[in-house]
Formats: structure tokens, C-alpha cells, sequence
């Protein structure tokens, strides 16, 4: 596991100077768009694995019966499933840095918690969009514009 995320951070690092190299706005965005995804994906099951952890450890915790060794079982399971959480909030917020520096936005911190990829034209409204997943609620991606 510890292969993996330090070859995913790797990756993460590198992805930008890959997109330069292209030198096209559309592989630009693409990159935007994956990372977009990943960092979709990072949050829902990461979230939801969190919750779950804590559940089962409050499930513990509560049926111990006073029993010291279930009570600190369920106190360090509900401890590491903090340390998930601080971890997928860092995953996320690594993944939104990497789509403000794949992007040509420029970024700053209060686009990295809104939406990286406003220049490629996602996130709809008057940037445009490209399909109708680009475009908030109900609206439309229709010529370009979400309506």
C-alpha cells in the first residue's frame, strides 16, 4: 500500500510538466477533467469508508460491556479512522493542487476548494461546457453554453 500511494504521488507530481510538455489547452483539460474524477472518486469512497469505520468502532465500543480490551480496541479503531480522514482530506486537497497547476487559471487557494478547471470551460455557466455533466442541476449543455 505504501508502494502505491507513494508511485500515485509520484505520478501526481509529474502530471503537470506532462501537460506542458503537450502544449495543448485540450490535453489540458483533459488532465483537468481525469483529476477531476480521481479526486470525485478519492472523495466518495474515502468519505464513506471513514463513516463506516467509525460506525463499526462505535459498535464496539458501545457492546465492550466495561472490558478494557474491547474499550481500547474500539478507542484505536476510532483513532485510525481519524487518520483516514485526515488523509482523504489531504488526498483531495493534493488532487485539487494538481488541477490548479495542470490548469492555466492560475489557481489560488479559494479556486482549489471551488473548481480548478474553470478555464478549460468546465464547470459550465458563462465558461461554457462541453456535456451536460459540465453544467450544475438540471441545466443543459446546449451549443456550448449550459442552459
Amino acid at each position: 500500500m505504501k508502494k502505491f500511494l507513494l508511485i500515485f504521488g509520484i505520478g501526481l507530481l509529474l502530471v503537470p510538466l506532462l501537460v506542458f510538455a503537450q502544449g495543448s489547452g485540450e490535453a489540458t483539460c483533459m488532465v483537468c477533467r481525469v483529476l477531476n474524477i480521481v479526486k470525485q472518486i478519492v472523495a466518495a469512497i474515502g468519505f464513506g469508508l471513514v463513516v463506516i469505520l467509525i460506525i463499526i468502532a462505535g459498535i464496539k465500543y458501545m457492546t465492550a460491556g466495561g472490558d478494557e480490551s474491547k474499550t481500547s480496541e474500539a478507542r484505536k479503531g476510532i483513532q485510525n479512522a481519524l487518520i483516514g480522514l485526515v488523509i482523504v482530506v489531504a488526498a483531495y486537497f493534493l488532487i485539487s493542487l494538481a488541477q490548479g497547476l495542470v490548469s492555466e487559471s492560475g489557481g489560488g487557494f479559494i479556486q482549489l476548494l471551488t473548481d480548478p478547471c474553470i478555464s478549460c470551460g468546465y464547470g459550465g455557466g458563462a465558461a461554457g461546457c462541453v456535456d451536460d455533466w459540465d453544467c450544475p442541476g438540471a441545466e443543459l449543455c446546449i451549443n456550448g453554453q449550459c442552459q
